[in-house]
């Protein structure tokens, strides 16, 4: 572990070290950017810290360097785990819990996209499922002007499914570890008008 494991802070906590400006903008833009995701800032900042840094902290670090609560740090490191982008580790001297994030971008982010995945795209693609179940039961007994709408319901179903599906191809390809060949599809679709 890193200096950032024991009570002294990390060279970017210095006040005259050159990366502590570059550390604190990065952890207030990671905080902004997951409030627009719905991620709580302190997780987000949590997090950026211990990805930007690099190295491990123990509660009372990320309290300190972050002026959170001991309980906002506690329950954001759980859930940090529980996603599987942070690790616990123990010193063999010390009782404290220590976190340390992922630090592979590419793994970070599959992480993420499969956490995702499994927690908001595959309950939307069961939702959609059950819907055009219950509008093709619609059509069957519906008038023309039931029917006209039953058909609009089932197009935009139809357009969600799609999309669902092509997210889920996007996604698997990149977690199935092919992320250069998801990098030339993106960049391929960057290049079409």
């Amino acid at each position: 572990m890193n200096s950032s494991s024991d009570d002294r802070p990390g060279p970017a906590d210095s006040p005259d070290h050159p990366l502590r400006d570059a550390h604190a903008a990065f952890i207030a833009a990671w905080g902004d950017m997951a409030t627009t995701w719905g991620v709580p800032r302190s997780m987000a900042e949590v997090h950026a810290l211990l990805f930007i840094d690099g190295g491990s902290f123990n509660t009372d670090q990320l309290m300190a360097r972050l002026g959170i609560s001991r309980g906002n740090a506690s329950m954001t490191t759980r859930t940090l785990v529980e996603w599987g982008i942070v690790q616990r580790s123990h010193c063999k001297d010390d009782r404290r819990d220590y976190f340390r994030a992922e630090q592979d971008v590419w793994r970070l982010f599959a992480t993420v996209i499969r956490t995702r995945k499994r927690r908001e795209v595959d309950p939307l693609v069961a939702l959609v499922d059950r819907c055009r179940a219950a509008a093709s039961k619609v059509s069957q007994d519906a008038s023309s002007d039931a029917s006209e709408r039953t058909r609009d319901f089932e197009r935009k179903l139809e357009d969600i499914l799609r999309f669902t599906q092509l997210f889920d191809v996007l996604a698997s390809r990149y977690l199935a570890g092919e992320a250069d060949g998801l990098l030339d599809v993106l960049v391929s679709m960057e290049r079409s008008p």
